[in-house]
């Protein structure tokens, strides 16, 4: 292995202690990269004042405020040359573009490489939200990918739109996936399914349909109204026994609404172990609509080789090859056919075994030794 480089990464939004997928993503490429680098991260203040870093292997400094004009904070620029120095920094690498404007800045006075890695392409996510302002965004954000010396995806899907959408050199961009923890098929929770049945008064004979996100933000509570007015009334029509369980935070009231009277749906806020909802289920749904990126939720249910059924922009950026038949999609808005991929799946009483390729494909040592030898030819 070649030897350790000095990584300077600027995180220009909270993600400690990490609760989301993209927070999750965002520790785990930090604390594996530092595995093997020196990594020192700059970064907001983390939600929780009486955070504990102590299982972190990259050296933290909270230099930001986690107050609005932190973007607009032209001081900074002074602080990330004054840390590039005492760092010996090799690299720089954002999190997110949000921070981009520093780039020029830092190469004129550093002459350092510059690395951004891309959750998503923010523009279009903004865009399928509706929101009028998402063609500045475009011009920023083509601003930034093209400052950076390599972008690096976590999906193949946003990586061929960047390159179209904003003109980058195929050669400058990388891919580098949401990665999981598990460099095998985990041990599964043999009593969960008995569990969740005694725990929400689950019969035998009915089929437990998951679905689990951060509620609040839109592109998920879309997907419940989805559950509520598309799915949920074409499993009943088929006279199916089932139950839809509903997991995480902070669903809109205006949702919970939709929910009520329909005795198969249950929301159950947050959960303390998800594993076990979803080992104790016979399937998860992914019905998204709009977003960008990967949807973690459904990397994290496949790698507990449980089957996920998901619209296509839902399984987007996920290697489906990899996948065996654990992934099924169904097409945008087809909810006669997500519903028939729900139904054979249920009774057929069979479980699928996600193959052995999955698990080197986003296991995140793998990922990382690929990056690490993709900086070192840039």
């Amino acid at each position: 292995m070649n030897a350790p480089k000095n990584i300077l990464a600027i995180i220009s939004f909270p993600f400690l202690p990490a609760t989301t997928g993209g927070e999750i993503s965002t520790l785990n490429i930090l604390n594996y990269t530092a595995q093997k680098h020196n990594v020192t991260v700059f970064t907001v203040d983390p939600y929780s004042q009486n955070f504990k870093p102590q299982s972190l292997h990259f050296k933290l400094i909270f230099g930001m405020r986690f107050k609005a004009w932190r973007y607009m904070n032209v001081g900074l620029i002074f602080t990330i040359i004054k840390l590039i120095k005492q760092t010996k920094a090799d690299y720089i690498f954002f999190d997110q573009p949000w921070l981009g404007w520093l780039m020029p800045f830092i190469k004129i006075f550093t002459r350092k490489k510059i690395y951004l890695r891309s959750n998503n392409i923010e523009y279009l996510r903004f865009k399928s939200m509706g929101k009028s302002w998402w063609t500045i965004l475009y011009m920023y954000e083509k601003f930034v990918y093209r400052m950076s010396d390599l972008v690096i995806f976590v999906s193949d899907v946003d990586q061929t739109k960047a390159i179209n959408e904003f003109y980058i050199q195929p050669s400058k961009t990388f891919l580098c996936p949401y990665g999981i923890e598990l460099e095998n098929r985990p041990k599964l929770y043999n009593i969960a399914k008995n569990a969740l049945q005694q725990r929400h008064s689950i019969n035998a004979d009915t089929s437990i349909i998951l679905f689990f996100s951060t509620l609040s933000y839109q592109p998920n509570y879309e997907a419940v109204e989805f559950i509520a007015d598309e799915i949920y009334p074409k499993l009943k029509k088929r006279n199916q026994k089932f139950r839809i369980l509903i997991c995480g935070k902070n669903l809109p009231e205006t949702i919970k609404q939709k929910l009520e009277g329909k005795a198969e749906i249950q929301y159950l806020g947050f959960v303390d172990d998800i594993n076990e909802y979803i080992d104790g289920s016979d399937v998860m749904i992914n019905p998204i609509l709009s977003g960008g990126g990967v949807k973690t939720k459904a990397i994290d249910t496949l790698a507990r080789s449980q089957t996920v059924i998901s619209t296509q922009t839902g399984a987007e950026g996920i290697d489906a090859i990899v996948c065996g038949n654990n992934l099924q999609i169904a097409s945008n808005r087809d909810w006669n056919a997500f519903t028939e991929k729900i139904l054979l799946h249920v009774n057929s009483g069979k479980d699928n075994i996600i193959p052995d390729d999955f698990y080197k494909t986003y296991y995140w040592p793998n990922i990382i030794d690929r990056l690490s030898e993709r900086l070192e030819k840039n």
